[in-house]
């Protein structure tokens, strides 16, 4: 199937432009429903059946391969470009459509897309506040350094008590906020899509007593 032909199945039209001016007026974006539901369903059965078959292992902080549970709680599985499954080809055809959107309209010169799905189990810790760019790349840009955030929740029911929202620390700051500091808590719907701007927030996993499940991705720059 080609990639245009995704696009007008799954997307409502406008649904990229209208992500584009927000993603551009103020760095980030949320948007609902951006999956449907059978490609959200498909996508989280396939995430629990990597988990069940020990295809997932223990991430690492974003400074080092090291695994810390008390700093980040979730579980990986890495995806590949040629995976076979049909929901992860259309998963990667959507973004490849947010991409292009993001080169045409915002010149951002994004080129490689990584993703993996992850998990977070019931009354793990989140992932404590943390940037996705680091700091050397801030501070001089580099090819291949980590440009945009996607995250693509794949739950089923979330309960408003059941926490796990993601936290996003709206104004710029060079070391890490504190907790008191502006922030946005997004709940993890499933088929909800947040983009940010990698370099631009900090941000943090809170504590969920539910399994919370995602398919996470960052956009490269050329």
């Amino acid at each position: 199937m080609r990639m245009t032909s995704l696009r007008a199945i799954l997307l409502p039209d406008g649904m990229l432009d209208a992500m584009i001016d927000t993603l551009a007026t103020q760095a980030y974006c949320v948007i609902d429903d951006f999956l449907p539901a059978e490609l959200t369903l498909a996508l989280r059965t396939i995430a629990l059946e990597r988990q069940q078959q020990g295809q997932m292992h223990q991430a690492g902080t974003s400074r080092s391969a090291i695994t810390n549970p008390n700093l980040r709680g979730d579980q990986i599985a890495w995806l590949k470009k040629d995976d076979p499954h049909p929901a992860i080809q259309q998963y990667l055809g959507l973004l490849q459509e947010v991409q292009q959107a993001a080169n045409r309209h915002l010149m951002m010169g994004l080129d490689e897309f990584e993703t993996h799905f992850a998990i977070y189990p019931a009354g793990s810790v989140g992932y404590a506040t943390h940037i996705d760019q680091f700091r050397q790349h801030r501070q001089q840009p580099v090819p291949g350094a980590r440009t945009l955030t996607s995250i693509i929740y794949l739950n089923d029911q979330w309960p408003e008590d059941a926490g796990g929202e993601l936290r996003l620390y709206l104004d710029e700051h060079y070391e890490k906020p504190a907790s008191t500091e502006s922030h946005l808590d997004i709940a993890p719907l499933g088929g909800r899509l947040v983009l940010f701007l990698a370099a631009r927030f900090w941000h943090e996993v809170r504590p969920a007593n539910l399994p919370r499940i995602s398919v996470t991705g960052w956009f490269k720059t050329r």
